[in-house]
This record gives structure tokens, sequence and C-alpha cells, in this order.
């Protein structure tokens, strides 16, 4: 060994021990996050009620598919299930639950397989991305570190598995990137588009790098097989699966509602705060990587984010492609810069606050609290109400639970779409006017309530006039707190006015 060699030997270990360090406290600091995270899912999995917001309303529509409801009628004065989702979603998760007893937990379990599939494949896009274990291992733990992942992703949705379809197009297609192979990514992205119509992001990105790198053929031949595959499927559900239905009603024009430019700039400045380290991490990543087909995809998934998210009910499940994404660079990065101390350790910094102030938005766990007032709310529907009793409200999970029957499954979309004059309100107010509902459960004050925002949210004008003219307030029920749009809410509960309507709850 020369002079040379020697002296360099202690400063080379020196920078190797430094190396290692960096590798273990990025890999402690995302995992402790991680697990804080994943620590909450057992207590999530066990709550009865709903916590996000919809779920109660998809577990409608699965009941009434088991049921032999058809789900994508229209509209009618009697019944009105949105059904907004992907066919798949619907047809999977109604084979999970029993209707007669619906349950959140089998589909909150295939929501967390469905994250955890998105989890590995983002380590594996790491690993064949640096050829680096350390950013194999980085991906999955920052990705899962992300409140509203676990948030969305153990819920009775169907954001988790949509993204893990669309991200498994996404590693066909970096593998056999600028080839004819790519076109193998398209069935996952089809599987994607039918189970949730939401992650468009990467095909388009895909036809974009195929444009930018001329290959016009290739590109071709891909729109191809995605317009062709996206016409077949779409022929199956409507003249097939669904027969004497209408999907496409369902499937495009149900989900069109209003742009709201006010939550869309309450949207954007939740995003610079979730994502403006990230991104800028991704994209240094991308520029040493020189990862153009990564680029595009980044650039749509922002793009789609941003798009999406300004529409009325729309909220940060837009934003999980991005995170996915952006977990696997900022890994991709953080492992390629560990041989260098001071880079590595402004890495870990960055990671730090990036994901700090990912837990200013984390949605909370259901506690004792929410536990005992759940069970209240079952307690008082089953002991005031006969089962098959109509009921109308905006938590379609708790009705349902407690034996009624929701032939509004989906009041929010119902109250919207009247909105946005895509479907009529007066057969709801009609059988308002005839108690043909024995019970309505609301979470505002119709007498008190004085911003009009909460009033339209989720009732329309003559909807509201004819539940106070017909019925009255019953009682008013503490409603659990991961449930509640707004803190100060309650549940309302209204019934018929009149003895006339006493026969009408029960199911004709």
């Amino acid at each position: 060994m020369t002079n040379a060699e020697k002296s360099e030997s202690p400063g080379a270990a020196g920078i190797a021990r430094r190396g290692r360090f960096a590798a273990v406290a990025g890999v402690l600091l995302a995992g402790g996050f991680a697990v804080w995270q994943l620590s909450a899912w057992p207590v999530r999995f066990r709550y009865p009620g709903e916590w996000c917001g919809i779920e109660g309303m998809r577990l409608a529509e699965m009941q009434h598919v088991r049921q032999g409801i058809p789900i994508y009628a229209p509209a009618s004065a009697e019944r009105f299930d949105a059904t907004i989702y992907g066919p798949l979603f619907y047809l999977i998760g109604s084979r999970l639950i029993d209707p007669d007893k619906p349950a959140y937990l089998p589909l909150r379990l295939l929501a967390a397989l469905g994250t955890l599939g998105c989890s590995v494949a983002a380590g594996w896009l790491a690993f064949r991305i640096s050829g680096r274990r350390l950013a194999a291992a980085l991906a999955p733990l920052i990705f899962l570190s992300y409140g509203f992942v676990s948030f969305y992703g153990t819920s009775a949705r169907a954001d988790s598995w949509a993204l893990f379809l669309t991200f498994c197009g996404v590693l066909v297609a970096h593998q056999f990137r600028g080839h004819s192979k790519m076109l193998f990514a398209a069935p996952f992205f089809l599987l994607s588009l039918f189970y949730k119509q939401q992650f468009v992001a990467a095909p388009l990105a895909i036809f974009l790098f195929l444009i930018l790198e001329r290959r016009y053929r290739l590109a071709a031949a891909f729109a191809a097989a995605m317009a062709s595959g996206a016409a077949v499927l779409l022929a199956l559900f409507q003249f097939v699966v669904f027969r004497g239905q209408d999907f496409f009603l369902h499937f495009f024009r149900y989900n069109l509602l209003p742009f709201s430019w006010l939550q869309f700039k309450g949207a954007l400045i939740v995003f610079g705060l979730l994502f403006l380290v990230p991104i800028l991490v991704g994209l240094e990543c991308l520029r040493v990587h020189r990862e153009k087909f990564l680029a595009c995809y980044l650039a749509c998934a922002v793009g789609f984010a941003l798009l999406g998210v300004g529409k009325v009910g729309s909220d940060t499940n837009y934003f999980l492609e991005c995170v996915l994404i952006l977990s696997v660079l900022f890994a991709v990065l953080l492992a390629s810069r560990i041989a260098e101390p001071a880079r590595a350790t402004e890495l870990l910094v960055l990671l730090v606050v990036a994901t700090a102030l990912a837990l200013l938005i984390t949605p909370s766990t259901p506690s004792r609290r929410d536990f005992e007032r759940d069970r209240a709310l079952q307690d008082y529907l089953r002991a005031n109400f006969p089962p098959g009793t109509r009921a109308l409200s905006y938590y379609a999970g708790d009705m349902i639970r407690a034996g009624l029957e929701m032939p509004v499954s989906d009041l929010f979309q119902h109250t919207w779409l009247a909105h946005a004059g895509r479907l009529d309100d007066r057969g709801l107010v009609w059988q308002l006017e005839k108690h043909n509902y024995g019970v309505v459960v609301l979470d505002i004050d119709l007498e008190t309530e004085k911003q009009r925002y909460w009033l339209d949210y989720s009732l329309t004008e003559p909807v509201r006039r004819a539940i106070q003219t017909e019925y009255r307030l019953a009682t008013t029920l503490e409603m659990p707190e991961v449930e509640k749009l707004r803190s100060e809410a309650r549940l309302y509960v209204w019934v018929p006015r009149t003895e006339a309507g006493a026969d009408s709850r029960t199911k004709h």
C-alpha cells in the first residue's frame, strides 16, 4: 500500500461510517413515522362506524348489489344510487359483505392490502432506478408515513386498489420504456380505470413520453390499445353485466359535479404545504438520473391532482398518486447521496420537514368516545324505527347498519347533481311530502343554521322546505368526532309530523 493510499484510507473509512449512519438514520426516521401511522390501523379496522365521509354510501350501494337492486338505473322518484366509482369496485366489494349485516371491516382490509401493494411497488421501482437496497427500503416507509395515505388506504374506498393497479402499469412501462412491450401496461391502466375513474395520469404520461421520444407509431398503438380496451369494457358493462340499466350515465355524467374555485384555492394551499419540499427533491432526482418517463409521469400526476381536487366533493385523495411517485424519487435521491455526508444530512432534514408537515392534515383516529356515540346512535335507531324503515341521510352506513332502508344511498351526490341541473329533485320532494320516509337524519340544524354553504351542501332548498313542512324534529344526538364535517355538528332526527305517516315507516 502506498503512503497516499494509507493517508486516504482513514478518510474513506470515515465517509463509509457516516454513510452507514445516514442510511440507518434515514430508515429510522421514515420507519418511525410509518410505524406511527400503522399503529392506528387496528382501531380503524375495529371501528364499526364510518370515518372517512363516504364509506357508508359505498357500503349501501354494495348492499343493493347483493339485494339485486339495479344500482346503475337512472335516478327516479323512488330510488337513487350514485354508483360513481368503477364497476369492479362494486362487483368485488359486494361479494365481501354480508347484505343482512353490512360492515366495513372486509372492505377496509381489502383497501389496506391495496395500500401495502402500493408500498411494495414503490420499493420495487426505487430499486430499479437506483440499484440500491436502501432506496427499496425507504420508498415504502416514506409513502406510509403520510397520514392521509393511511386514512384513505384503510377505508372502504376504491382509491388504494385503483392506485396499485395503475402503478403496476407504471412498473411495466418503466421496465420496457421506449419499446413495444410498453403496450403490456395498458391492461393494468384499464383495470384501474374501471375500479375508479381517477388515476389517468400514467397512461397520458406514456403517450407524452413516446411523443417526446418520437416513437409516433408506438404512441399511436398505445393510444389505440387504451381506446379499444376501454370501448370493449364499456360495452361489456353496459350491454352484458348491467344489461337494461344505464351504466354510461353513472360512469360519466353522474361524476360531473361543479368546479369550486373556493375549494380549489384551499386545496392548492394544502398541496403546496405537503409537496413543495418533495417536489423540489423529486426534480433533483429526475435531473440526476435523467428519468424522462418519470418526469412526464410526475408532471401529469401533479396536473391531474390539481385539476381534480377543485371538483365539489373531491379531497386530498387526489394527491395519493403524487405521494407515491414522490416517495420513490425522494428515496432514490437519498440513497444515491448517502455517501456524501453533507448532502445526505440535508436530505434527512428535508425528509423530517416534509413528513412533519404532512402530519398537520393527518385525520384523527376513532376514540373510545366515538365507539360509545356510534353505539348510542345504533341503539336509538333500532329502538325507534323498525327494520326496513325508509331513511334519508348523508350517513347511509349508519342507517343500513341499523336495519333501515336507504332508497337514496348518496344524498350528497343527489344534491349536487340537482344543483348542477343534471338531476331533478322533485321526485325526492314528492316522497317527503307523502311521508314515504320514516326518518330523516341530518348533521345540520335546519332551523338555526345561517351559513348558506352548509345548508346547500347536503340538501337543495326544495328538499329542505319539504322536511321542515312535513317533518318535525324528534331529537338530537351526539355525533362521533371522526364522522363530523364540522366540529359543532350534531345529528338531527326528523320524523313525519302526522300519524298518517306512521304506516310509511315500514317498507312496502
